[in-house]
């Protein structure tokens, strides 16, 4: 059915634009795959479409750090990114990874130079349990960045690809 007629009886159909994809940046370690950030993601994307973009901090420890040895832990966060977009993949969210700096704040900050975020998705181990909250990552990325974000605790339990 056409949305107006014209004066001289010929329908005009009206266009609708599509709305854009909201773009949030997912910044996760141990919590990349959990059922929480996995059931948080899926609400955002049942609200329209989504881009989804996960940075994975490669965390290391701060003596490695210190003496620059850093192959193990890009290493070890490339195999979690990957690892977290077949999962991720496989629940039917469309994403992306990087691998991060170690420190997340300065891969929050690496990751929005080239992924114009509407929103940050800050997944972390419960209070008790997360280096990320004990260095209160939430709050200083909500001072910091002017992106509103939205903290997810989730737990080590995984979901793995189907």
């Amino acid at each position: 059915m056409p949305d107006t007629v014209g004066a001289h009886g010929r329908a005009h159909l009206r266009t609708v634009p599509a709305s854009p994809a909201v773009r949030i940046l997912v910044v996760a370690n141990q919590t990349a795959t959990s059922p929480a950030l996995i059931a948080a993601l899926q609400e955002h994307c049942s609200r329209g479409p989504v881009r989804l973009h996960l940075v994975v901090p490669a965390l290391n420890t701060r003596l490695r750090h210190w003496v620059s040895d850093t192959d193990g832990a890009v290493s070890a966060a490339h195999r979690r990114a990957e690892d977290a977009k077949a999962v991720l993949r496989s629940q039917g969210l469309p994403v992306t990874v990087e691998v991060g700096d170690s420190v997340p704040l300065l891969a929050i900050g690496d990751a929005l130079a080239h992924f114009d975020a509407d929103e940050i998705v800050v997944s972390t181990l419960p209070p008790k349990q997360s280096h990320w909250l004990e260095h209160d990552l939430v709050q200083l990325a909500r001072i910091r960045f002017s992106v509103p974000v939205r903290h997810v605790i989730g737990t080590d339990e995984l979901v793995v690809a189907a």
